[in-house]
């Protein structure tokens, strides 16, 4: 039961941000949902999650690995820049605008240099 009633409190929260934010501990804005969040986390990377609760926090679009979604963000902010530029994405390191972006595109640069560079995260950069 307590169970269901977070997952109804994180269904409401995404209704009412267009979606779900990336919620986890710490988080001021929804401190008890983030540390719920947190465990459901931490109880899928055990293999410890229930299959019937994993599956109803995907339908929501919950977000398991916040590293990787966070990464699937920036891909798609440098595809819109592309887009915007006939599809050559010019992030300048040292620009305000994109500081974030351009430090991001060169550590990707100096992962795939380094041979650290996952080979899915490389095939998608070269999409």
């Amino acid at each position: 039961a307590a169970w269901d009633q977070s997952l109804e409190e994180l269904r409401l929260v995404a209704a009412g941000n267009n979606g779900l934010p990336h919620v986890s501990e710490g988080d001021p804005t929804w401190p008890s949902l983030g540390r719920w969040c947190t465990w459901q986390r931490y109880l899928e990377e055990r293999g410890e999650l229930r299959a019937d609760r994993k599956a109803r926090l995907l339908e929501i679009g919950f977000v398991f690995d916040l590293y990787d979604a966070a990464w699937d963000q920036r891909l798609k902010k440098l595809r819109l820049i592309a887009e915007d530029n006939g599809g050559k994405a010019h992030v300048v390191e040292g620009d305000p605008v994109w500081s974030v972006l351009g430090r991001w595109c060169t550590w990707q640069g100096v992962l795939e240099r380094r041979g650290e560079l996952l080979a899915g995260r490389k095939a998608r950069l070269l999409e």
